[in-house]
């Protein structure tokens, strides 16, 4: 895997799992060579927009210093459980695009010349135990309404191998690159 670029939440979203009660919600999937509890301190909650592999980072990396971001939101629709990688569970909320955010999807495709992706989800929980995600899941549709309006705050950039690291900001304030 190479480079994902990600439209990331503020604090909303990590309140609403607090107040459900869940306390192990690493959202990074089981990849070979990933360490993903440093990856889970790093990559934010986020909705993938897309994602390339490291023989196109030259073409891509250039063309994310165009990219602009205007406030947008995302509405929390569902919960819902899948199965995921490395025989684990995944417990995640689809997304349905809310105000700006298909003009936003738009101006990152004019910059990329690429479509984004059109399953919207956002994972909040990975395990290997099975009753655990389920457990959580209860807890949240127990606890919280939906649907919920999730303010974007922006976008980053992140590369996706060992170590993880953000590399780009793209804010109201800026397009930043983060230095190594």
């Amino acid at each position: 895997m190479g480079h994902k670029l990600a439209a990331v939440f503020g604090h909303e979203l990590p309140r609403m799992i607090l107040t459900a009660g869940i306390i192990n919600n690493n959202k990074i999937p089981f990849r070979p060579f990933l360490d993903r509890e440093a990856a889970n301190q790093i990559i934010p909650y986020h909705t993938t927009l897309f994602q390339w592999d490291r023989q196109q980072d030259i073409f891509y990396l250039q063309k994310m210093a165009d990219l602009t971001f205007t406030p947008c939101s995302l509405i929390a629709e569902e919960f819902a459980i899948m199965n995921s990688t490395g025989y684990s569970y995944l417990l995640f909320v689809r997304l349905t695009p809310g105000d700006g955010f298909q003009q936003l999807c738009e101006s990152v495709t004019a910059v990329t010349g690429r479509p984004l992706e059109n399953y919207l989800r956002v994972t909040l929980s990975v395990s290997k135990e099975q009753k655990l995600i389920r457990n959580q899941y209860k807890a949240l549709t127990k606890s919280i309404k939906l649907p919920i309006t999730l303010p974007v705050h922006g976008l980053e950039l992140f590369h996706i191998w060992e170590p993880v690291q953000r590399v780009r900001r793209i804010t109201t304030a800026g397009n930043i690159l983060i230095p190594d």
